[in-house]
């Protein structure tokens, strides 16, 4: 038999041991509920954060000190709404690019390009090989396209006192926004005709004089090989699966087998023409009816049509645009056109060649005609895009380098995108012709084209007007005719052959875009399309948790 006294103290142990055990539970339970409220509170944060920098990065790239303001705004203001507290994150600007495997570096010509920043430094950490982007520092002064919030919260601890712990910190809680192009470009489903100029002028070291300024300017060389570049690199960077993308030429092509922007045949003595209703001979036409008037050029603005074939992705998953392609082999075979074209003299009618002057009415009325006569999904039998990413857009990327200079009399009713009648200045020189252009791009975008004009070399300085003393710049047309209004409201189109206006005119938001050299080319193109990319997506950064 157990004493008594001997199961009373028993008794007594387990009393104790409980008790210490309740006490344990209890601390456990109490650090349980701040454990807890300290995951609560950086989820909160985060969320707050990511609303944060959504809300900021609106305003990039046009307002960055008003994008930084947003950010904290937008950030306090959701942690007060979960009684969490008024904050003040830190916020970064940064700018987000493609990472040059070669160099080990940020893309730096495409950094200029899309953020305006010249001065080359970065950290190795901001940069990561794997998703093949850059992040490289931005400030107020540049055009950004990146911000990141970040902030570390201390929360007070309901039951850590007790134990010495009163508070406890999130850590460094980090979300990033970026608006356009990201390194790469967005899923963004679009129907893109891409119009790249191949008039003689594109000729390495072309030399013009200005009727009115009287100002001599030369096309930069390499300036069509260049273009030919920024062009693959620009499909390069795009989404063949989303973007349908057709080519046309400024001037004509005549479509072959083997090369779609073939040239006509060369001009000979002998005479041939197109016209069934002319009266000609040998030496020429010698009475024509008003057919005349309604002249057309031979060959086809947009010889290669809608394809989504055009890139390629090597092992290492790099995409690069597919030079065997129908697509890929029309750009690279790209060359200057003949200098010289059969047309009728704005006095008799008669046939006459000369050169063939830069036609862009014209080539703008052919891509805008083929952009609306054409659904890709059925007349080029593409498959159709997935209905989650909206509506596709319709794109014109027009590049040109110099004045409109058409060289015969038209027909008035060929400013009508109903007809396929080609553009011409109607004798009243390049006033009429930048009129021309002006009328056409106002037509397309009411019919809901976007317009992305790309000026190089010569167009920076080139004019067209009624005098010496009342004249417009070409700059200026082309960049009233990308403005997204449809009354054309001119963007600021800074003389880009003057040092540092390149950058700031190619990031100022708008849909002009200028090259002072033809080096610029191979960046400005990729920087136009991104600039289609006009929605924001929250985002990984290399290195983020230490921006500051």
């Amino acid at each position: 038999m157990t004493k008594p006294g001997v199961r009373r103290g028993e008794r007594g142990a387990v009393a104790v041991v409980v008790a210490i055990s309740l006490v344990m539970l209890m601390a456990a339970a109490a650090i349980g509920v701040d454990i807890a409220k300290l995951a609560y509170e950086r989820q909160t944060l985060q969320n707050a954060l990511d609303a944060a920098a959504a809300a900021g990065v609106l305003k990039l790239p046009d307002d960055p000190a008003a994008a930084i303001l947003e950010a904290q705004e937008f950030a306090s203001a959701n942690m007060v709404g979960a009684q969490l507290g008024s904050i003040t994150p830190s916020v970064a600007l940064r700018c987000v690019t493609s990472y040059n495997s070669t160099t080990k570096s940020p893309d730096w010509a495409t950094v200029l390009a899309v953020c305006g920043i010249s001065s080359h430094s970065f950290n190795a950490l901001d940069c990561n090989e794997e998703s093949g982007i850059c992040s490289v520092p931005c400030t107020t002064s540049n055009h950004c396209n990146t911000i990141v919030v970040k902030y570390d919260k201390t929360v007070d601890y309901s039951f850590g006192p007790a134990i010495g712990i009163p508070t406890g910190q999130t850590g460094a809680v980090v979300s990033a926004a970026c608006r356009g192009y990201c390194g790469t470009v967005a899923p963004n489903p679009m129907d893109v005709v891409v119009m790249a100029d191949r008039t003689p002028s594109m000729a390495d070291g072309f030399t013009t004089k200005d009727s009115w300024t009287g100002d001599t300017y030369s096309t930069p060389n390499g300036s069509l090989a260049n273009m030919k570049t920024g062009i693959q690199d620009m499909l390069g960077s795009m989404n063949q699966d989303l973007q349908y993308v057709a080519f046309g030429t400024i001037a004509l092509s005549v479509p072959s087998t083997s090369n779609r922007v073939a040239e006509p045949p060369a001009l000979t003595d002998a005479f041939t023409d197109a016209d069934p209703y002319a009266t000609c001979s040998y030496w020429g036409c010698s009475s024509w009816n008003s057919y005349n008037k309604k002249w057309h050029f031979a060959g086809s603005w947009v010889p290669v049509g809608y394809t989504n074939h055009y890139t390629k992705t090597d092992s290492n998953g790099v995409v690069s645009v597919d030079t065997s392609t129908t697509l890929g082999k029309s750009v690279g075979q790209l060359d200057i056109s003949n200098d010289e074209v059969y047309y009728p003299t704005a006095s008799t009618g008669e046939k006459t060649k000369s050169n063939e002057g830069t036609h862009l009415a014209a080539a703008l009325k052919g891509a805008v005609r083929y952009m609306l006569n054409t659904d890709p999904v059925t007349d080029a039998g593409l498959p159709k895009r997935p209905e989650e990413y909206g509506t596709p857009k319709k794109v014109i990327i027009f590049e040109t380098d110099g004045s409109p200079s058409e060289i015969f009399n038209s027909d008035s009713s060929a400013l009508s995108l109903s007809n396929s009648l080609d553009i011409g200045s109607a004798g009243n020189g390049k006033k009429q012709s930048c009129d021309n252009f002006t009328q056409i791009a106002t037509e397309a975008k009411a019919q809901g084209i976007r317009l992305i004009m790309i000026g190089v070399g010569a167009v920076n300085k080139a004019t067209c007007g009624t005098s010496k003393y009342s004249y417009t710049y070409v700059r200026d047309v082309l960049a009233a005719a990308a403005s997204p209004t449809k009354s054309g409201k001119a963007s600021d189109a800074s003389d880009c052959t003057v040092a540092g206006n390149t950058e700031l005119e190619n990031s100022d938001g708008d849909n002009y875009f200028c090259a002072a050299s033809s080096a610029d080319l191979k960046s400005v193109f990729i920087s136009a399309f991104g600039s289609l990319t006009e929605k924001s997506k929250l985002m990984s950064l290399p290195n983020a948790a230490n921006l500051s």
